[in-house]
């Protein structure tokens, strides 16, 4: 089935592949492990400094992901690339010469986030690099999502063997040693991304629903454009607000996960990695699947199912004290997730132009990172009044009913985008 699916792919698919999975990879194996794990059972740190470094992290995603986003539409990719494998490597280097503190971890998650934001472009916008039609984009999603997978998959494994031997920050040595070799496939997939961009600059028209100005005005553009784009497409809009509700749920597991599994699941740190490689099994599953989801399948409606089967398996994964139990929601939520990423791309890059492409995600991704943040704060108080495992259950039944609640209360408009998308 998989080999099939990726039968006709444009050229320059597999270098962006590689280069994102070789990224992704560190991020996996640094952030949850270095950063989290770090903090939790190296330093036996507060909530509220849990709360405080995923906060960083998500902040500097914001910004690294609108720095790079302006960075790839403006300057182009060759720029980007550079610019993003230097830092990356630059901050997994600094982390080795600081001393272990609450404080130098916070930093460093701060870094380390605007790194990671920077790179976000990979998954999101370089695929219209390569293709404009949308089965191929669908494919090349998928793909980019099964690779992606297998980082959340094998990443906080490896990042729990180095740990397990090792103080837990050396996992960003692995980190910045393979964003240093993530240079090599970059090569390849410069050479046809420049050709790409300099070809569809000049003919490249107006995307559906987006306003010949919008998609004119590139150089002067500003992140408030960008927005002014997304909001002007419904099913831009639609995929926007969705998400945004959904991650807000998802905010409250960040400063509380790594809890559950010491005071709730009672397991070591190196679980912290086997439970994030189910999750990344699942999700490895699920983007194989995707690459054969029929184009009539390829809309809103389907997102925001998957997105609810995500938030039923969050209830299976934080229900129970059962390390089983967790193990079973982690591969079923992987799964769902490994669908509705390049579900979800797919759709933002039919949608949005190419001049505008990166700037229009960074906006997509400011809101569901920024989402995510209120509720780092709220967790922690919330779960010193009702527990860990309280309230990462109602924040799982936010991400199950949100979805639901649209699909019910927006079926007119719902209809209306899905039959335009198809």
């Amino acid at each position: 089935m998989l080999a099939s699916a990726l039968r006709g792919l444009p050229r320059g698919t597999f270098a962006l592949a590689t280069v994102r999975l070789m990224i992704y990879l560190g991020v996996q194996a640094a952030y949850f492990i270095g950063i989290i794990g770090t903090l939790t059972y190296q330093l036996q740190a507060s909530t509220f400094s849990i709360a405080g470094a995923v906060g960083f992290f998500n902040l500097f995603i914001i910004i690294g992901n609108a720095a790079g986003g302006s960075l790839l539409d403006l300057r182009g990719p060759r720029v980007h690339t550079a610019v993003t494998l230097t830092v990356a490597a630059a901050t997994s280097v600094m982390f080795q010469f600081v001393a272990c503190t609450v404080t130098n971890v916070l930093t460093m998650s701060a870094g380390f986030g605007f790194a990671t934001g920077l790179s976000f472009a990979y998954l999101s916008s370089y695929p219209a690099y390569l293709s404009d039609d949308a089965d191929v984009l669908n494919r090349v999603n998928a793909l980019l999502s099964v690779v992606s997978n297998t980082a959340v998959m094998v990443g906080p494994a490896v990042g729990g063997i180095i740990a397990a031997v090792l103080p837990s920050q050396r996992v960003f040595v692995f980190a910045g040693a393979l964003a240093v070799a993530a240079a090599i496939p970059a090569v390849a997939l410069l050479r046809r991304a420049e050709y790409a961009r300099g070809r569809r600059r000049a003919s490249d028209g107006v995307g559906e629903g987006v306003s010949a100005r919008a998609s004119g005005d590139v150089a002067s553009g500003t992140f408030a454009d960008s927005a002014r784009t997304v909001f002007s497409v419904p099913s831009l809009a639609l995929l926007f607000w969705v998400g945004v509700l959904a991650y807000a749920g998802y905010g409250a597991f960040d400063p509380l996960e790594s809890l559950y599994y010491r005071d709730v699941l009672q397991v070591e740190i190196s679980w912290m990695g086997w439970l994030s490689s189910a999750a990344g099994v699942g999700s490895v599953i699920g983007a194989a699947l995707a690459m054969r989801v029929p184009r009539r399948h390829v809309n809103v409606r389907t997102l925001m199912v998957l997105i609810a089967l995500e938030g039923a398996a969050c209830v299976l994964y934080v229900g129970t004290p059962y390390v089983v139990c967790a193990m079973a929601g982690q591969l079923l939520l992987g799964a769902a997730f490994g669908v509705v990423t390049p579900l979800q791309n797919t759709l933002v890059q039919i949608h949005a132009p190419l001049t505008l492409l990166g700037r229009v995600n960074s906006v997509m991704n400011a809101g569901f990172n920024g989402a995510g943040v209120v509720p780092l704060f709220a967790a922690p108080v919330l779960a010193d009044l009702f527990g860990v495992q309280a309230v990462l259950v109602g924040a799982s039944c936010l991400v199950l009913f949100v979805p639901i609640a649209c699909m019910v209360g927006m079926r007119g408009k719902i209809a209306r985008i899905v039959a335009d998308e198809t």
